[in-house]
């Protein structure tokens, strides 16, 4: 089980790295050609497929990093005020829903992501991409996920000392 929870955080934390680098991309291609734009009268070739495709896959490639590092919106206002004992059981009934949830969600990504491949489909634009390319990230990283959320389980609640409203 060790080996598992390295790998997984070794990937998690280079999907981290990586979705980074990818935003830094886009800032740095869309300031190029709003600077291209008003200045040259001319713009980056396809950037805005680029940077469609870009967000959307750094969406899903940051999602395991953040459960992870437990840096993700939680309103725990009722949670909060449970006595420890409860807001365990609710935690880990919460922690298995986000699992079965990831899980479904993986499964049918991976069906959308294997017919787009058997069928060759493209998604065309202005850049012309395999459609089955725009579906592995949500399809690895829905796994890491769901992975990320029954490593969850067992673990005690971090308690909130800055929360509020």
């Amino acid at each position: 089980m060790n080996g598992l929870v390295t790998i997984f955080r070794v990937a998690t934390n280079a999907l981290a790295i990586l979705a980074g680098a990818i935003l830094l991309a886009v800032a740095i291609a869309i300031s190029i050609d709003v600077t291209l734009r008003a200045c040259c009268s001319s713009a980056i070739h396809g950037l805005t497929d680029m940077t469609e495709h870009g967000i959307a896959a750094v969406t899903f490639m940051a999602a395991p990093w953040v459960l992870m590092k437990n840096a993700h919106v939680a309103v725990d206002l009722v949670t909060m005020a449970l006595p420890t004992p409860i807001r365990r059981h609710v935690a880990t009934v919460v922690n298995l829903f986000g699992a079965a949830a990831s899980a479904i969600f993986f499964w049918y990504v991976l069906q959308a992501l294997l017919t787009a491949f058997g069928r060759g489909s493209m998604v065309r634009g202005i850049i012309v991409v395999p459609e089955w390319l725009t579906f592995v990230a949500p399809s690895l990283c829905m796994l890491l996920v769901a992975f990320g959320f029954l490593l969850r389980i067992g673990q005690e609640t971090k308690t909130h000392e800055a929360a509020g409203l």
